[in-house]
């Protein structure tokens, strides 16, 4: 690979942290991957697509990296892990009105139907407790058709992580009390991580993981 090269950089939409201003892919976890970068001289373009597609180009497209990606047991020997750029306490999120749904217990779950991302880590997660698409299960491509449907009342829940809900309403300029946050699902609790394609270049890998080696790259949680 020639060192002026550009690397592809993929990721999905997750205001605050992966969001689209100006037909620019930025956000709080976009910055921290562009300071890397800038700080290691490594050119790169930044994309944003539905998950599943992000994540199929990061696990076979060569120097491609993704963020914020957990770093899962199925995942961990698939990608080099390079640093961490958010925290999630991901669990169910229902409009604030249906009081219907203040579950406490989420063996409740399959009697509401839920929206997800397409194979995420929430998908795999319903997945796991018996949900079945088309019965509990509605299938979305990104956040933001689950969030359509919720909005809606197409769907009982999504799942989110708390500081996310905020961002997505005013995304769709509603009021931040419209939805609320009902139960966390404690499995779904992780770090985001940035991650390469574990045929990257290995010049270009060394000198990513020396710049991040001398920069502070905790993640800020919320």
């Amino acid at each position: 690979m020639a060192e002026n090269e550009s690397l592809q950089v993929v990721t999905e939409l997750s205001p605050p942290y992966q969001t689209i201003t100006k037909n620019q892919v930025s956000g709080s976890a976009t910055q921290l991957v562009k300071d890397i970068l800038s700080a290691a001289e490594i050119p790169a373009s930044f994309d944003m697509y539905p998950w599943a597609r992000a994540y199929a180009k990061a696990l076979n497209e060569p120097n491609t990296l993704i963020y914020s990606m957990a770093k899962t047991t199925q995942r961990s020997e698939l990608f080099h892990w390079l640093f961490p750029v958010a925290h999630y306490k991901f669990g169910l999120v229902a409009m604030s009105a249906r009081a219907d749904l203040k579950i406490k217990n989420l063996n409740q779950l399959s009697n509401f139907v839920l929206a997800v991302q397409r194979d995420d880590i929430a998908h795999h997660w319903a997945i796991e407790q018996g949900l079945e698409e088309g019965k509990h299960l509605i299938i979305c491509s990104d956040i933001g058709c689950s969030w359509q449907l919720l909005l809606k009342n197409k769907v009982d829940f999504i799942v989110e992580s708390p500081e996310l809900i905020d961002s997505m309403l005013a995304k769709y300029s509603l009021p931040t009390n419209l939805a609320e946050y009902v139960i966390a699902i404690p499995e779904l609790e992780l770090t985001g991580y940035l991650a390469a394609n574990k045929n990257i270049d290995t010049k270009l890998l060394r000198k990513l993981k020396l710049t991040i080696k001398n920069k502070d790259l905790s993640p800020k949680k919320k």
